[in-house]
């Protein structure tokens, strides 16, 4: 393979040697040691390959036999850029492109979130890009590990994340869920302190001194479960004092304020059957739009669909174009019924009670009632639900 590369580099030939001693020719060729392979017999002599430099060097021995040579063919890279002498510019466009891809294949041009729904990858991929990973950021500064860690941080409800560098494309695979329970370390203390103002319904100590009980209200910042330890001797007095990280779980009554509204005379879109698109170039941050029709009304919605070049499934470059669609409206006054509006905002409510009740939280008493005031309903009240209000507040 080796020997192969090289003759391609240096360049080689087949040629045709024929006349009146051919046999003569090849036991001179032989004698001196010059290079020749392949070689094929032919009605008036022989066929073989020789490289470029010994080509040039062969004609002494054919004017000693007698004998006449015909190149068939010339290989190798010498012969190549012979050949394409006049097309340099080509070729040297070529090298320029290869090291521009090589020198962009060096960046992070793609963030992907896998495991969750559209809306919330979207969010996280923003996240990514602001605080951690910008999109143009060299490979060679991405620490998968410090950027799992740190998304642990900024999103309490992922319960697994690995980050995979790939290409130029970094893909973020996660799973929502409650994290694993971890166990505090033995030389951290302190106390169970409530987060919020409530009523306690349900309290549990299992590690530490209770100091409120069922049925207390409390506010926030209140010591619940205090971690400092008393030890008494017979007299009743201190005798010894010891500080642990107090532990248990206190459930609270809490009240949410609720307040939507619906307008009953509203304005709705009414949009034109005719759309109006156009395509904008992009280079990393660069654009250049090369023609924007006009759009026959001020007002419109702009739809934009993102194509970026991709050579290999996960080799992505920051260049590609913008599929633009803009669609006129307008504005025609209308007005739903007080049922309808109702309808929506009660939908909204359950949704929010939905919400509430996924993230583990119990609702005892739904005060939210819905009214007209002026040209609008309203849905006002509060929510009281029960809910977890103590956390660990650790000593300094």
């Amino acid at each position: 393979m080796l020997l192969k590369l090289l003759r391609y580099l240096f360049g080689y030939v087949r040629v045709e040697v024929y006349g009146f001693a051919p046999e003569r020719l090849m036991n001179l060729l032989i004698k001196d040691e010059v290079v020749i392979w392949d070689v094929t017999e032919t009605e008036n002599g022989y066929c073989f390959y020789i490289g470029r430099k010994n080509l040039l060097n062969i004609k002494p021995y054919l004017q000693k036999t007698n004998m006449k040579l015909k190149v068939k063919s010339r290989i190798g890279l010498p012969y190549f850029f012979r050949r394409n002498r006049r097309r340099a510019t080509f070729g040297i466009g070529c090298m320029i492109f290869i090291v521009l891809i090589y020198t962009l294949s060096l960046f992070v041009w793609e963030v992907k979130v896998t495991g969750e729904d559209h809306i919330v990858a979207e969010e996280m991929i923003k996240h990514i890009e602001k605080n951690y990973i910008p999109l143009g950021t060299l490979k060679s500064n991405v620490d998968c590990s410090t950027l799992e860690a740190s998304l642990r941080k900024d999103f309490e409800d992922i319960s697994w994340i690995s980050c995979e560098l790939k290409g130029t494309g970094l893909t973020v695979h996660l799973e929502e869920g409650l994290q694993p329970e971890t166990k505090e370390k033995e030389d951290v203390t302190g106390d169970v302190v409530a987060v919020k103002n409530a009523k306690i319904t349900r309290m549990i100590t299992r590690q530490g001194t209770p100091v409120a009980k069922v049925n207390d209200k409390v506010k926030k910042g209140d010591i619940l479960i205090s971690g400092t330890i008393y030890i008494y001797d017979d007299n009743n007095e201190v005798m010894e004092t010891n500080y642990i990280a107090a532990d248990g779980d206190v459930y609270g009554k809490t009240s949410y304020k609720y307040s939507d509204y619906v307008d009953i005379n509203y304005y709705e879109k009414e949009y034109s059957e005719e759309s109006v698109k156009h395509i904008t170039l992009f280079f990393m941050d660069y654009c250049l739009t090369p023609y924007m029709p006009k759009v026959s009304s001020e007002k419109y919605d702009t739809y934009t669909q993102l194509h970026k070049l991709r050579l290999f499934q996960n080799f992505y470059l920051p260049i590609g174009y913008k599929m633009i669609t803009r669609k006129p409206y307008t504005l025609k006054s209308a007005v739903r019924s007080e049922d309808e509006a109702t309808d929506m905002l009660n939908e909204r409510l359950n949704k929010k009670i939905k919400e509430f009740q996924e993230n583990g939280l119990e609702i005892i008493e739904n005060g939210v009632t819905i009214e007209k005031v002026d040209d609008r309903m309203e849905a006002k009240g509060k929510i009281t639900i029960v809910e977890p209000i103590g956390k660990l507040r650790k000593k300094q």
